[in-house]
């Protein structure tokens, strides 16, 4: 998000809630400084006292003034700011510079018809940054954010400035106070925080209200008492639902369109959930109530029987949360990061009689599922809802689940963004890939969910044949124009890589993108510069300059003189992640090449002749020799000890 769309959020939450918040006076003062009289500013940004108080993980900033504060100002292109400088690390050579500090956070309250609000910028290198809650009144205003905000340090310095800006040029400014240090009180921080009802089903006319569950854990994964912490809710979209401060959720209007339904995100002393609350509104009441079915790291909510249909016994049929979970695993190896600060994934029923609303499939935590009540068949995107042959829509939950991981990616997105006009069809390819990833995984550890299972998967990946690949041949019959290449043709032209080099060839197309949190080292801002990162990352994959291919075949644009740039960093983030494949050595499909995977190794070494008859065996067999020998071992002790 940017800085100027952060600030309109913050902007929002800081106007929706200040009917709820409280005054500061109850915390305890953590450190106060005060700063001389400036005649020759003006009153409202003439600092004279500020303090900090703390009441738990809540940190409240305030700032009193000579003269009374305006809550709002009447030119579009004039603002008024205030600022607590926080040397989080407490080491002035760090962070943003100023004339007395380093500062990893800026707590800033803005007031403008633009960009007003609260925001902590995160001006170092530490984690923290997001919105606050403010509150003026006369000569006072003040913020309150959470500890975790400022990376909970339990000791920084600070100080304050205030300015009156027109057209971004200072009118008067206090200009920054003498620093002082604030000792933070003994805290336990919550290290994670979960909405477990992440959908709530309401109805204006009843039940037009709903209570929303929070769970609050700590470093060790124990349950802490929310009464502890300072929750947080609030409402995308106030029209259709609002919430209070206790989590109760209230209906007040259908939605229109379907980016019309609220999403409610839910902070501990301004620690953001891992995952949101949807909030479902429907014109009459459905009667759906939903439950959970968890693993390791998914979870879906779901009603256990909805219009006649045994939700609940077809999940555990084809074992949808064990093989999601296994799909989960496979695209955090793919990505090498996890979404949602790692928390739980959730997948959600979200139920609705209203066609304009219902989705199929939409990304995000929790992941939304649509079922289209009233319809008897084929009406969701949970199942393929046909009575002679009800099945999960496999394709769909790894579809988004790669989204959530591609997105989570900063270079995926400068990749995507470099084209406006192919930048969306990447975006859904590469989640369409990371799902075929799942489905490669699950087909080399079918021991989890049995085969039957992972073959109902295959149905879902018609590209495994080369025959269903049928958007790659209408393009290339059509003569193969880059500017015609739609999502279909760039995953056929992925399946034709993994045809001729193996899956290798994706795992290190997607280690382009890795680390996550680091940007691309080159500047992609054309079509064709877009376009020949792709082919640069796949001919470092397999050895060969296979540009003359791309153009070819495919259609695609090479960017000749980005070339050598390109190349260099793409060989570079591959070589960061050497390829084990591609037959893995975890046998035991617990994602761990360990010493339990030795055991059937040795079964197979030591059994003559049997061994080549079972699966197990075919995928010890490393060099594909049709024999299990020495050569395996020294193969397998590689993948074992990481070299």
């Amino acid at each position: 998000m940017s800085q100027r769309s952060m600030t309109l959020a913050c902007a929002f939450a800081a106007a929706a809630s200040m009917a709820t918040v409280m005054s500061a006076r109850g915390g305890d003062v953590i450190s106060q400084l005060t700063d001389p009289v400036q005649a020759e500013c003006e009153g409202f940004v003439d600092i004279i006292n500020a303090w900090i108080e703390q009441e738990g993980g809540l940190l409240t900033f305030v700032i009193e003034t000579r003269e009374s504060i305006p809550s709002s100002i009447p030119y579009v292109n004039e603002q008024i700011t205030f600022l607590w400088l926080v040397d989080a690390d407490n080491d002035p050579d760090t962070g943003q510079p100023h004339e007395q500090l380093g500062t990893e956070f800026n707590v800033r309250v803005c007031i403008s018809e633009l960009f007003g609000g609260g925001l902590v910028d995160v001006t170092g290198e530490l984690p923290g940054g997001g919105c606050g809650t403010v509150l003026i009144e006369d000569n006072r205003v003040q913020i309150a954010i959470g500890l975790s905000q400022i990376a909970y340090p339990s000791q920084f310095h600070w100080g304050c400035d205030a300015f009156h800006a027109i057209d971004d040029v200072a009118v008067s400014a206090n200009h920054e106070t003498d620093v002082a240090i604030a000792e933070t009180l003994p805290y336990t921080p919550p290290a994670r925080v979960r909405v477990i009802t992440p959908l709530l089903m309401l109805c204006p006319a009843g039940p037009a209200t709903g209570q929303l569950e929070v769970e609050i854990l700590d470093s060790a994964g124990n349950t802490l008492p929310t009464g502890d912490y300072h929750l947080a809710f609030q409402s995308s979209n106030e029209a259709v639902a609002t919430v209070d401060a206790t989590g109760a959720v209230t209906a007040h209007a259908v939605p229109v369109l379907l980016e019309d339904t609220p999403y409610v995100e839910v902070r501990a002393d301004g620690l953001a959930a891992d995952n949101f609350a949807v909030i479902r509104v429907t014109e009459t009441d459905l009667g759906i109530a939903h439950q959970t079915f968890g693993g390791a790291s998914v979870a879906f909510y779901l009603p256990p029987i909805i219009e006649g249909v045994d939700l609940d016994q077809l999940t555990a049929d084809y074992q949808i949360v064990e093989a999601t979970d296994l799909a989960y695993a496979a695209q955090l190896e793919l990505m090498d990061q996890a979404p949602s600060q790692g928390g739980t994934q959730y997948f959600v029923l979200d139920v609705t009689d209203d066609p304009a609303t219902v989705p199929c499939g939409l990304s995000g935590n929790p992941v939304r599922l649509g079922w289209h009540y009233d319809v008897p068949v084929h009406n969701s995107c949970f199942i393929i809802n046909d009575p002679d042959h009800r099945v999960p829509q496999w394709a769909v939950y790894f579809h988004e689940m790669g989204h959530d991981f591609t997105l989570h990616s900063w270079g995926f997105v400068q990749f995507c963004t470099a084209s406006d006009t192919h930048g969306w069809k990447y975006t859904e390819a590469f989640a369409s890939m990371a799902g075929a990833w799942s489905w490669y995984r699950l087909t080399r550890c079918p021991s989890e969910v049995g085969p039957a299972n992972v073959a109902s998967i295959a149905e879902h990946f018609p590209n495994i044949d080369p025959a269903g690949r049928l958007a790659l041949l209408d393009y290339q019959a059509t003569g193969a124009n880059y500017a015609d290449i739609t999502v279909g043709v760039i995953c056929d032209i992925l399946w034709d890589m993994y045809d001729d080099y193996t899956a290798q060839v994706w795992y290190d197309v997607f280690s382009t993108f890795v680390p996550a949190d680091e940007p691309l080292p080159c500047i992609l801002d054309t079509d064709a510069k877009q376009a020949t990162w792709l082919v640069a990352a796949i001919s470092a994959s397999v050895g060969t300059d296979l540009r003359a291919r791309f153009g070819a075949e495919y259609g695609f644009p090479i960017d000749n003189e980005a070339w050598p740039e390109l190349l260099a960093a793409v060989q570079s983030r591959i070589g960061a992640r050497p390829w084990q494949g591609p037959w893995p050595a975890d046998f035991d499909c617990d994602w761990d090449v360990d010493f339990y995977d030795f055991i059937p190794l040795c079964d197979c070494l030591t059994v003559p002749d049997a061994g080549l008859l079972q699966p197990v065996c075919e995928c010890a067999d490393f060099d594909r020799d049709v024999d299990v020998d020495l050569v395996d071992v020294l193969a397998f002790q590689a993948a074992f000890t990481g070299s």
